[in-house]
């Protein structure tokens, strides 16, 4: 069983105080910028779509239109509850412990890899693995050409809390 994380609740309790011709879809997004994307510009009055624009605004979140679709994301410094509910096995305890073993390198954005982990974490054990594998592959070059791993909390490869 799925759960639904804190970031989806965030947007479906948004989405659901406008009023729609039907109800609005709320998506993983396609595009690796961006976390999800709804298609309310659709369902809804132009009125009711910048009064949702100005609450994901005044709740942190950034977003742009895409056709009639509107694409959202917002930082995630610590993943979201219930982002995701299954094992964090090799490929997490790879990621972990390069972060752990240069704690002095961990300096650039980490806003990328805080989205790639969300989506997979949505989407199961297996996507969640491939992306940890993608990030370990994509850090471990990084450390050989001298470059700084992002500032990445360690819960999104542990089940611990710092």
């Amino acid at each position: 069983m799925r759960t639904v994380n804190a970031l989806r609740k965030e947007l479906q309790i948004l989405m659901q105080t406008k009023r729609t011709s039907r109800p609005p879809v709320l998506r993983r997004s396609l595009v690796e910028e961006w976390l999800y994307a709804t298609d309310l510009p659709g369902v809804c009055s132009r009125e009711e779509i910048s009064l949702f624009q100005d609450q994901l605004t005044e709740n942190g979140w950034e977003y742009t239109a895409d056709g009639q679709w509107i694409l959202m994301r917002k930082t995630a410094e610590e993943p979201p509850d219930e982002w995701y509910n299954g094992s964090f096995s090799t490929e997490a305890g790879c990621c972990l412990s390069l972060l752990e073993r240069h704690p002095d390198r961990t300096t650039d954005a980490p806003e990328a890899a805080q989205r790639m982990l969300i989506k997979a974490g949505e989407e199961g054990e297996k996507r969640y693995e491939a992306a940890c594998a993608a990030l370990h592959r994509n850090w471990a070059e990084r450390l050989r050409k001298g470059e700084p791993l992002p500032a990445l909390n360690f819960c999104y490869f542990s089940e611990r809390k710092e």
